[in-house]
């Protein structure tokens, strides 16, 4: 099987090296989406997973249909854990079967080797039935563990991400403030689907164990992705309006962590508390 990686960030480097050396599987990599694609590795590749951030996936998808490489039967993901496979839509009309293919894990950093970060994971797959099965085998190739999801499904798992990753760092920065007073923590019992995000939890814990939570934020609302945040928003004010209020209490913390950070510029903020604010009201 040959797979080509577009995109050579945080996940796209992990993604690489966890592949490399894997039984059939011959592997190339493109740094971004703006890197022009040959039709020839397009049409060389069985496999092409898209690595980019979710801005970058539409040029992404231009690129790939701009090239006039043949796409019928080719497996193509994207590896986005809000957007759908919708997003490739466009790609399947040439004859690419698609999916999303989302590593329930956090990536911080780019990596030059194997990091073991797809060891034990969950991997969320939405898309055609022959995109799910080719992504299941490689999610297990991995040594990970897949599971599907429908597609109005995609948006509330994102949201159990952001809370059990990115508001977990900034849910913590309030432990270090603590100085002077004990924390108990409580484990859960009898609460089997926890396991999908536990280690996505587990990995951020390690992560602010060895950097601190400022460094260890991730996620929409520290790289400004205000149309993710919205729409996580849409979704809660439906119906989980008790987690909505969740969400917004850790949303303003993840907000002034990213401040903290210096990841949002004031003005950014400003922009996404304004946003908060209106569900606040309703």
């Amino acid at each position: 099987m040959k797979i080509l990686i577009i995109g050579f960030g945080k996940l796209g480097s992990n993604l690489y090296y966890s592949l490399s050396g894997k039984k059939g599987i011959q592997l190339s990599a493109v740094r971004s989406s703006r890197e022009k694609l040959s039709a020839g590795s397009i049409e060389a590749a069985d496999v092409i997973f898209i690595c980019t951030r979710d801005s970058q996936i539409p040029a992404a998808v231009k690129h790939i249909a701009a090239s006039g490489a043949a796409l019928k039967n080719k497996v193509i993901f994207h590896t986005s854990g809000s957007l759908t496979s919708d997003e490739l839509k466009k790609l399947s009309t040439n004859g690419a079967y698609i999916a999303s293919f989302h590593p329930v894990q956090t990536f911080e950093k780019r990596v030059r080797k194997d990091a073991g970060r797809f060891n034990d994971i969950y991997i969320a797959l939405e898309g055609s039935k022959k995109a799910i099965n080719t992504g299941a085998s490689l999610a297990r190739q991995l040594s990970a563990k897949p599971f599907t999801l429908k597609k109005e499904n995609k948006v509330y798992h994102h949201i159990c991400c952001v809370i059990a990753s990115n508001f977990l760092a900034a849910l913590n920065r309030q432990i270090e403030k603590i100085i002077s007073k004990k924390i108990r923590i409580n484990g859960f019992k009898n609460l089997s689907f926890f396991n999908i995000y536990m280690p996505l939890a587990t990995q951020s814990l390690k992560n602010i164990a060895k950097s601190g939570t400022i460094e260890s934020l991730t996620g929409p609302f520290e790289r400004n992705d205000v149309i993710t945040i919205e729409k996580h928003l849409k979704a809660l004010s439906k119906g989980s309006k008790d987690v909505l209020s969740v969400y917004l209490l850790m949303g303003i913390e993840t907000v002034k962590l990213s401040l903290e950070k210096k990841s949002l510029s004031h003005g950014e903020s400003l922009k996404i508390m304004k946003l908060l604010s209106k569900y606040l009201i309703k």
